[in-house]
Formats: C-alpha cells, sequence, structure tokens
C-alpha cells in the first residue's frame, strides 16, 4: 500500500512539472500558432546534418515530432530546441525518490531563477546558436 502510494506520488509531481513546462510551452506554441499559419511551418522540415525540425504540433509523419522544436523566446524571435533538452530526457527520475528530489531542484531553480533552466535555441541548422529559452518559468 506505501509503495503504492509513493508510485502515486511520483506520478503526480512528474505531472505537476510536466504541467508547468508544457503550460510554458503551450504559450509558446500559441504565438507560433499565428507565424505558422501564416507562413506554413508546420511542415516538418530536414536540414542538411539529416535532422527533422518545425512545429511539435506537425508530428503526424514522424511519431515522436521533430528533433528540433520550434519555439518563440523571450525577445519574440523564433528557432529550435534539441528535443531531449526541451523535455530534460537525461535527468528523468526512475523512482519516487528521485521524482521527489527532481521536483525540489525544479523548485529552488524556479524561486532562484524564475524558471528551471535555460536551453540553447538555434537555427534550423542545429548547430547556430541564436538565444536561449526558458524551461520551467513563471
Amino acid at each position: 500500500m506505501v509503495l503504492k502510494k509513493r508510485y502515486v506520488l511520483g506520478f503526480v509531481i512528474i505531472m505537476g512539472l510536466t504541467f508547468i513546462g508544457v503550460k510554458r510551452f503551450a504559450n509558446s506554441q500559441s504565438n507560433l500558432d499565428k507565424i505558422s499559419k501564416e507562413n506554413k511551418v508546420y511542415i516538418i522540415k530536414e536540414n542538411d546534418n539529416g535532422q527533422t525540425y518545425g512545429s511539435e504540433l506537425s508530428s503526424t509523419e514522424y511519431n515522436n515530432g521533430p528533433d528540433l522544436i520550434s519555439v518563440e523566446m523571450e525577445n519574440g524571435e523564433t528557432g529550435y530546441v534539441y528535443r531531449d533538452e526541451f523535455y530534460d530526457n537525461a535527468n528523468q527520475p526512475n523512482n519516487p525518490e528521485e521524482a521527489v528530489a527532481y521536483m525540489e531542484m525544479v523548485e529552488k531553480n524556479v524561486k532562484k531563477y524564475g524558471y528551471y533552466k535555460l536551453i540553447p535555441v538555434y537555427k534550423e541548422d542545429g548547430k547556430t546558436k541564436i538565444g536561449s529559452f526558458e524551461i520551467g518559468g513563471n
């Protein structure tokens, strides 16, 4: 019974963190929607390095979406972030204890900086850095 509660707690914590990142991402995607309709950027393209790039909302042809996801930075410019960095795949918890520690770290960073972390934003080539994108901000 206690083990079940821990897994439920871990799940709730992970969902809360996901909501924080998804809410910020949704705001960015909402702004990109306007641009996308005008410029037809929902089409997933491939760069010279063989990486796919485009809107996360257009992931019909690619089950997991593009390698580089379009975002809008604080300054209004658009660019692309790496999928693994956006979803923080390297740091995802594997058990309830790790989930609690992860959430504590996220909350600490949000209180200190106003966001969980910054990730680099690139041009569609995936190499040319043009700015940063805040994950898990207020």
